[in-house]
């Protein structure tokens, strides 16, 4: 749920790194003080700059961003996989708003104050949607499968984590999914998965690596599908016909994640 950002205004906090409840690195997660209003200038005058990207002193990544009600930043630091993004009004540069994402999840509560409400909203917060929290998820991949979801990122060519749950469909339910391409050794030993099988010879990696793909379930955190494969699409099937087949067997209604 995305609210209009004409209809709403942020009362300024000290940085929007509170958002966050629990990180396990927050030296990865950026901050702005968002009692400074932003300098319009400089931003008009570097958003035409190198794809409106600037680096702060630190390695910090700047994004700068034309929207039609607002002007937005996006800041993540070096190797981060967390990306804060802070909304300013375009006439007065009176901070707005924003929220933190760790790859591709909305974090945290996005609080805004509603000018014609008069009071302070929360929205994409569907934290309680999932009770297995994305702190839990880095948790389990680090402990399970050595992999370093906050570490590992700018390191492998691709590595990502998403959450999805159609709420309209009567078979799905929140879950996640975390993919990352092999390492250079994980893929001397590396076989298409026969379930779904694989595309491309071993000298064609380059234009479609093998990655792995792990499916969990929001709620409980358990490992409903462990895969490694080129076949992004074949593999988000082969899940769902997964689940369907045993919950069916469970003579229980389908829940059928859907990717």
């Amino acid at each position: 749920m995305y609210l209009p950002i004409s209809r709403f205004f942020i009362y300024p906090l000290f940085f929007l790194g509170c958002l966050l409840t629990y990180a396990q690195d927050v030296s990865l997660i950026p901050t702005v003080d968002t009692l400074q209003r932003l300098d319009i200038s400089w931003f008009e005058k570097n958003e035409d700059v190198n794809g409106g990207i600037i680096y702060l002193e630190d390695s910090t990544k700047v994004e700068l961003i034309w929207q039609n009600n607002s002007y937005r930043k996006n800041l993540r630091k070096k190797n981060s996989p967390y990306v804060l993004t802070v909304l300013y009004d375009k006439k007065s540069g009176k901070y707005m708003g924003g929220g933190l994402n760790f790859f591709n999840i909305q974090i945290g509560k996005w609080k805004g104050f509603h000018v014609d409400l008069k009071k302070w909203v929360t929205f994409n917060d569907d934290s309680q949607d999932y009770p297995f929290t994305y702190t839990q998820v880095i948790d389990k991949i680090k402990k399970e499968y050595h992999v370093d979801l906050e570490k590992e990122f700018g390191k492998r060519e691709y590595i990502d984590v998403r959450r999805g749950w159609d709420k309209k469909n009567p078979y799905d339910y929140p879950a996640y999914v975390v993919v990352y391409t092999l390492t250079p050794e994980e893929l001397k030993n590396y076989h298409p998965d026969p379930r779904v099988g694989g595309s491309l010879p071993v000298n064609n990696y380059y234009y479609n690596t093998p990655r792995r793909y792990i499916f969990i379930d929001g709620r409980t955190g358990k490992t409903e599908l462990d895969m490694a494969s080129d076949e992004y699409y074949a593999i988000a099937e082969y899940y769902k016909n997964k689940i369907q087949r045993e919950k069916i067997t469970e003579n229980s209604p389908s829940k059928v994640p859907n990717y």
